[in-house]
């Protein structure tokens, strides 16, 4: 995996979900709901995982607003909150004024599959699914669409240097693995462990 060594801005991590189900237990940074002040708060004042990790995670192959000529013809109906959206790999059209188009889904819908060879985020042991520009969590035998993990900025956090070795993590550093390799993260900072002289050191990396 090419790697970019640069600054990255200080955060700290909460991450957000908007359905019912709340993924690991009762820990302090997962919300629930997503429709109160809090919500809104936290994703104004920061920035989505996806962000910090964009050339990492697949590219989406249609923005929302896009027309296709054709929707699939296999393509799953589903019905959520009175209206009829149509998905197909990871993709959703609504139909407008007699043409169909790409659409964010809402918070909440559920699908039975996935899109194939969708990316894996594993934060704090909580698996997260994203394929074009959507995040999936698993509940039960279906796929709730959730809102993106977001990273909230706090000023005056200890900073760590991009393109450095340390010989320990911060004490509140976490988890996360993106499609099968292991990180740590603290404010906003990805952590790569690394063999050196023997030694695990871990390197500050952009992804």
């Amino acid at each position: 995996m090419k790697l970019k060594i640069a600054m990255v801005s200080v955060l700290s991590v909460s991450l957000i979900t908007a359905c019912a189900h709340s993924p690991g237990g009762a820990r302090g940074h997962v919300r629930v709901g997503g429709h109160g002040s809090g919500a809104v708060v936290a994703v104004a004042a920061g920035i989505g995982i996806g962000a910090l990790i964009t050339n990492v995670l697949t590219k989406p192959s249609y923005e929302p607003g896009h027309k296709p000529k054709d929707v699939p013809q296999n393509a799953h109906v589903i019905h959520y909150h009175g209206a009829a959206y149509r998905y197909h790999h990871g993709v959703f059209y609504r139909k407008f004024d007699g043409h169909y188009q790409v659409v964010k889904p809402p918070i909440g819908i559920t699908v039975k599959t996935l899109p194939p060879n969708p990316d894996v985020i594993i934060f704090e042991g909580d698996r997260y699914f994203t394929a074009e520009g959507v995040y999936y969590f698993q509940s039960g035998d279906e796929y709730v669409v959730v809102s993106e993990p977001i990273l909230e900025k706090h000023e005056g956090e200890k900073q760590y240097l991009s393109g450095h070795f340390y010989s320990q993590l911060p004490n509140e550093a976490q988890t996360v693995k993106i499609n099968g390799i292991q990180y740590f993260t603290y404010n906003g900072q990805f952590f790569l462990p690394q063999a050196v002289n023997g030694k695990i050191r871990y390197l500050v990396v952009e992804l």
